[in-house]
């Protein structure tokens, strides 16, 4: 896949800037994050009823952003993590296949799985945007020691929530 450049601290922003960067370009699209800290951190920075927090499921984000995007006209943007888009690089290169023109996605690489304990990823040795080309953007994100209020919403009023947004007239 060719060299790969190894990227420090200092070419890193914090994730929470990554998302509140995301964010600020939010309008009226809907928003999926992947389980854990993403999520949360969304949660925390700009909740509303038109973000599907994916909880408990990762590895899934991506795959639901892929079903929402065939079924609406609607913009959809996925927040996922670099472990996350790992544990279903199928749904990658299935984003790239279909080039769906309302669908995005950014992945928030931080080489760990940092929502269950900080073990490594090996997004080291991948390049995702060769994987996926179309309406993908890689921010390189750091490890962070925060602790990240959870999501105080029930998952069933989290997706009535999202359902009545999308089936809104």
């Amino acid at each position: 896949m060719g060299q790969r450049r190894n990227y420090g601290a200092a070419d890193r922003m914090k994730r929470i800037d990554a998302i509140k960067k995301i964010m600020d370009l939010v309008t009226d699209e809907l928003v999926i994050s992947s389980t854990g800290k993403i999520s949360r951190e969304l949660y925390n920075i700009k909740d509303r009823s038109a973000n599907f927090y994916v909880m408990g499921s990762m590895g899934a984000s991506l795959g639901i952003g892929i079903g929402l995007a065939l079924h609406t006209n609607r913009n959809v943007l996925v927040i996922a993590g670099d472990g996350d888009i790992l544990m279903s690089l199928s749904t990658l290169v299935l984003m790239n296949k279909l080039k769906l023109p309302n669908l995005s996605l950014y992945i928030l690489d931080n080489g760990c799985f940092e929502s269950t304990g900080g073990q490594k990823t090996c997004s080291d040795a991948v390049d995702f945007t060769k994987i996926c080309n179309h309406n993908c953007k890689v921010m390189k994100v750091e490890v962070t020691s925060s602790k990240i209020p959870r999501i105080d919403m029930p998952h069933k009023e989290v997706m009535k929530r999202f359902y009545d947004e999308i089936n809104k007239k």
